[in-house]
């Protein structure tokens, strides 16, 4: 399978050269700072790297805004770095595994933007959700991989995968519990595992013996013709209880699962399941789908990470002593950069990682992205715009600036209706994926795409009352019926709270290490302990200036660095000892958003009777539905009624505002100033494409060579 992606690279390099423009004026993002302290990874006997939910961040984070620089390193970058982690394993004596955990695609331009073709189009094969990301991800050499619930929304997708990934990876692609439809040669429509139900093999250093299987969550969301099994049923199948029981000796089991680590019964029962046969056999579990760092024992025998996502985090899971009672555990969450991998990869320095592999799915990864025009820019973002770092309301909050700036000059001018007709306008923050971030705005930014749709001629009196409503009820309510399974939806809502308690247990920490009161310190008016009173109010004041972090008492600045560490992940699990391979500071986090917003007519209706047109994403179509038939007894509203609201949908959300608002007089000057502020933040220059030609951050460089490069057989 590595396989058509030669004729994409050979075919599209060429248009390279058209779209450098922003590649050398604009940069591919940076180096995080150097004086970030790095904690060592800890080799054992057996050891796994980590990567799941990756939502087609293959080229990586290239926006100079904190904390992105710690997740610049591309798809090339990793290849590079598990070359590298391979040598030092096999000079070390010791094994190591790649394995992911699924969720490739819908999220970045990469996976998603590919150019709409008709069947008669020699390129139609291609035109699938994830179909050429996948083959550039299939340039990286993985021993375990399981899919995601990502891979099953779409039919054609599945059967993408069915057809073009999974043969690629053989007995390496296991889906225990998944099932796609498909006719056979005499027609019959049949059931059968998209991938392998399960694998056995042989460590090449250790000659472990291990036994391993791919799991998905109870995911009942999927197209016609995919089935999956409850986890819990399926470790009482006789297949599996076969399984368990045909090998005479097995060292270790590796499951690679798209579950996350904190409340989900699919874990207990394959781990319970195992644990009736092989009571003290070690069990390694990746997991996923929640989008966190997060680890847990569920023995001492097993442990299970789920590592982060959109490429921003590199897992690392360590057993030693497999054979011993017990062995011993490590773990690390390696912020997904050049700097980090070469520390880790014992290279030396960032210049000195990429490999020429590496340096060939760089080159196919930018020719692909010139071919489909993800470069296209649509404006310069002149300042962040954060989805939680700041409450509702404030000038920096996205939220803010999609309810009084882009609903009212992108949406509500999409349809004529509106010059003569009130107009609500409706918006789940769901639909939000990512933090609009200073610098360029292009296509590859894009969002996910959601159509806007209306009903026609509400009164006023309940059209009002629609975003309280909704708010009321709850995006996990309104939105996917079972979605407060954390498994089954609202993995949004499940992030945003992992990133609260770190940010709040991070300060909690710093103000008790800070107060010298005693254990139980006096009461304040409200019956509050001081210590809880004087973190709500530094959170406030952080959350409505971040910048005032640096200059709070309650830091212990080292003098040797003169400065705090940058902002990053700062994770709390369940696992013993400190899992983030890198020191930071925990980015801000504001609790006040809304589920939902709404761009409210203006001026305001005067008459409660007064017809409006209420607009909104499709998504919410039945909710909204419901709470007007409750709120207007005069009509019962149906889902039959709600029309297309002009061409606009949230893809087109940003570039349509750009064009307007994101043009400065000089491109030039506002992108040295970020640049500059960049700089005085600690992050290292912008790299200079043709000084360092084995830079993991020359793509022109790069794309140059493709055409001459020999992938097979080469590192």
């Amino acid at each position: 399978m590595v396989w058509r992606v030669w004729t994409v690279v050979l075919a599209c390099v060429v248009h390279v050269y058209a779209s450098v423009w922003d590649a050398e004026a604009f940069g591919r993002g940076r180096l995080p700072r150097d004086d970030d302290r790095i904690r060592a990874l800890e080799w054992g006997q057996l050891q796994v790297l980590h990567t799941t939910d990756i939502h087609g961040w293959y080229q990586g984070h290239q926006k100079l805004s904190p904390p992105e620089p710690n997740y610049s390193g591309d798809w090339g970058d990793w290849i590079s770095f598990a070359h590298h982690m391979r040598r030092q394993a096999r000079k070390r004596g010791v094994d190591l595994l790649l394995v992911d955990t699924g969720d490739l695609h819908d999220g970045n331009g990469l996976s998603d933007a590919f150019p709409a073709s008709s069947p008669s189009d020699p390129a139609f094969k291609y035109a699938v959700n994830g179909h050429v990301s996948n083959e550039i991800f299939a340039m990286a050499d993985y021993d375990l991989l399981t899919i995601g619930n990502h891979e099953l929304y779409n039919f054609s997708v599945a059967q993408d995968v069915y057809e073009n990934f999974a043969p690629h990876w053989g007995d390496r692609y296991l889906t225990s519990n998944v099932n796609i439809t498909l006719p056979d040669d005499d027609g019959t429509l049949r059931s059968r595992p998209i991938g392998q139900r399960y694998t056995r093999f042989r460590t090449p250093m250790q000659r472990l013996q291990i036994q391993a299987y791919g799991v998905l969550f109870h995911f009942q969301l999927g197209a016609a013709g995919i089935t999956v099994q409850d986890p819990v049923e399926m470790v009482r199948e006789p297949w599996f209880q076969a399984s368990l029981r045909e090998p005479s000796h097995v060292d270790a089991f590796v499951i690679a699962g798209h579950m996350p680590v904190t409340g989900h019964d699919g874990w207990d029962a394959v781990h319970a399941a195992i644990r009736e046969v092989w009571p003290t056999t070690p069990i390694l579990m990746l997991a996923g789908h929640t989008h966190v760092r997060d680890c847990r024992m569920m023995d001492e025998y097993s442990m299970v990470l789920e590592s982060g996502r959109y490429m921003e985090t590199i897992g690392w899971m360590s057993v030693s002593n497999v054979s011993a009672t017990p062995p011993t555990w490590s773990r690390r969450y390696i912020d997904a950069n050049p700097r980090n991998y070469a520390v880790h990869a014992q290279v030396g320095h960032a210049g000195r990682l990429s490999t020429q592999r590496g340096r060939f799915a760089r080159a196919a990864m930018d020719a692909v992205a010139a071919a489909w025009n993800l470069t296209q820019l649509y404006g310069l973002v002149p300042r962040d715009y954060f989805l939680d770092r700041v409450p509702y309301g404030d000038k920096e909050a996205l939220l803010t600036l999609l309810g009084e700036q882009v609903l009212p000059m992108v949406v509500r001018p999409a349809n004529p209706r509106h010059k003569h007709t009130p107009t609500l306008v409706l918006i789940n923050s769901g639909s939000q994926r990512f933090d609009v971030l200073a610098g360029p705005f292009t296509k590859n930014d894009h969002p996910f795409r959601d159509d806007f749709l209306f009903i026609k001629n509400v009164p006023w009196r309940a059209a009002k009352q629609l975003v309280g409503g909704l708010n009321q009820r709850g995006a996990e309510h309104n939105e996917q019926p079972g979605a407060m399974h954390p498994a089954q939806g609202a993995v949004d809502s499940i992030f945003h709270r992992y990133i609260g308690r770190q940010f709040t247990t991070y300060w909690t920490r710093i103000l008790g290490a800070a107060s010298e009161t005693s254990t139980s310190p006096p009461p304040v008016a409200s019956g509050r302990p001081e210590a809880a009173r004087r973190l709500e109010d530094m959170l406030s004041e952080i959350a409505a200036h971040p910048e005032l972090a640096d200059t709070l008492p309650y830091l212990q600045h080292d003098p040797a660095r003169g400065r705090v560490p940058s902002l990053g992940y700062v994770t709390v699990d369940s696992c013993p000892g400190i899992g983030d391979d890198t020191e930071h500071t925990p980015v801000p986090y504001s609790a006040a958003q809304p589920d939902y917003i709404a761009s409210e007519p203006a001026p305001l209706p005067s008459d409660e009777e007064t017809l409006v047109d209420v607009v909104f994403v499709d998504f919410i179509l039945k909710p909204v539905v419901h709470l007007l038939s409750m709120w207007d007894p005069s009509r019962t509203y149906t889902v039959d009624e709600a029309q297309r609201w002009g061409d606009v949908s949230t893809q087109w959300l940003y570039p349509d505002y750009a064009d307007v608002a994101w043009h400065p007089a000089s491109w030039d000057e506002a992108w040295a100033a970020m640049d500059e502020a960049a700089t005085r933040d600690g992050y290292p220059p912008l790299a200079q494409f043709d000084a360092y030609e084995g830079d993991p951050y020359a793509p022109v460089v790069a794309a140059r060579h493709a055409a001459s490069l020999v992938f097979q057989g080469t590192p």
